[in-house]
């Protein structure tokens, strides 16, 4: 009991920069509400190798209309203690609602990233170095097909709330775009996540998360606030 509310205490810094950064978040102005929905299945194949398979459905317009769907596919390595490699592939619909030919695209994309984490006392400090590429299937660069590629540099603290079981992550994320035929490439888009996540024993995790998102790639600056639930549910198979 002593150490319980020990620990309480001592996450009361935290719980204060928690609710610092919500109202900051919620006292910003955005053009739009998107509303993001997973459900998530990773596999520990070994101390080391890891995969994941997972459904995304995206609403957009103030969560009124679709925005897209897509799977997504992932692999990850660990290389050496607190240094992980990775890469994933999506396969996406996305839904064009806008001018007067109207429909479902499909768009493939694939990822590559690096991830260092260390733990600093009670926070595990995290850096992921993410390289992604997107393009449109069924039409070809000579058809108007360009690429999208970006650059994401992610910083990361995660904190464990013993008394709740409650995992708190914060996010601060730059989109690097060297490749936009626009006037506002490279660095053109800054995301900022607070998320919250409690795993269940023999049942899963339940995440929730908002995100706070700036776009400088128009000459129009774009923002936009982002909600999130996510379900995952873990298989170890080194056990």
């Amino acid at each position: 009991m002593k150490r319980s509310i020990k620990d309480l205490y001592s996450s009361l810094p935290l719980i204060a920069l928690i609710l610092f950064t919500t109202t900051s978040f919620y006292a910003q102005d955005t053009e739009d509400l998107e509303g993001w929905s997973a459900i998530e299945l990773n596999l520990k194949a070994s101390d080391k190798l890891s995969f994941s398979v997972s459904e995304h459905l995206r609403y957009r317009n103030d969560i009124s209309s679709l925005k897209n769907y897509f799977t997504q596919i992932k692999v990850n390595y660990e290389l050496f203690k607190n240094f992980e490699l990775g890469g994933g592939v999506r396969y996406i619909t996305d839904n064009d609602d806008v001018g007067n030919k109207q429909g479902h695209e499909y768009l493939f994309r694939y990822q590559f990233d690096a991830v260092f984490k260390q733990k600093i006392e009670r926070v595990m400090v995290s850096f992921r170095l993410r390289y992604q590429n997107k393009n449109q299937l069924g039409l070809s660069e000579s058809e108007g097909d360009v690429p999208t590629e970006y650059t994401r540099y992610r910083m990361g603290l995660s904190y464990k709330v013993k008394p709740i079981k409650l995992n708190v992550k914060l996010f601060g994320e730059v989109f690097n775009e060297p490749q936009s035929p626009e006037k506002n490439k490279g660095f053109n888009r800054h995301r900022y996540t607070l998320k919250l996540s409690r795993k269940f024993k023999n049942f899963g995790t339940l995440g929730i998360f908002y995100a706070l998102q700036d776009d400088y790639s128009t000459p129009i600056k774009k923002n936009k606030s982002i909600v999130g639930f996510k379900y995952s549910y873990n298989i170890n198979l080194t056990k």
